[in-house]
């Protein structure tokens, strides 16, 4: 038996609320990695007495992974769904 390509095309649009809360926990997801590593980065810089060069670079790699986390998230969701109007 054919079977109706019809439902396969038409996507319904995201609700507004679902989409805002989707691209809020990407932001906070961010937005932790950066805290997380300089919290560290400032923990170890006390442990060692190189206090501003680990606070540093931990602020550094957790915008770095943060950001790469957003891009991964941000590419696979354009990807799995399509794009939006």
């Amino acid at each position: 038996m054919p079977q109706s390509d019809a439902g396969k095309d038409a996507r319904e649009p995201e609700p507004a609320l679902a989409s805002m809360a989707r691209y809020t926990g990407f932001g906070l997801q961010l937005a932790a990695s950066v805290g997380l590593f300089l919290a560290v980065g400032w923990w170890v810089d006390g442990k060692l007495g190189t206090v501003p060069l680990l606070t540093i670079l931990g602020a550094l790699g957790g915008g770095a992974a943060g950001s790469y986390s957003l891009y991964a998230h941000l590419v696979k969701y354009r990807d799995s769904e399509g794009p939006r109007v």
